[in-house]
């Protein structure tokens, strides 16, 4: 038999509503600094072409940053409620 679960209040769903939201934004401010670090590698490899080994590396954050943001930006769109 299923067990029966209490619903959201208002003051949760808004409590709940309001730390998606930080966690969101601190995940893509993490994504945005990794885009800043790629982009310093990127840069950095492309002053020293003798190192190509440098772009790969400047790739890793930038995969990494994207897909930080995707799941943050999924979290955040498929958390909020329906209706009110």
């Amino acid at each position: 038999m299923a067990q029966r679960t209490q619903p959201e209040t208002a003051v949760q769903r808004d409590t709940s509503s309001s730390e998606v939201k930080q966690r969101t934004i601190g995940n893509m401010v993490t994504a945005s600094l990794l885009a800043v670090l790629g982009t310093i590698i990127f840069a950095w490899a492309l002053r020293t072409p003798e190192y190509p080994w440098l772009f790969a590396v400047g790739a890793l954050p930038w995969v990494v940053g994207v897909v930080v943001f995707a799941r943050a930006l999924w979290t955040y769109t498929h958390s909020q409620p329906t209706g009110s």
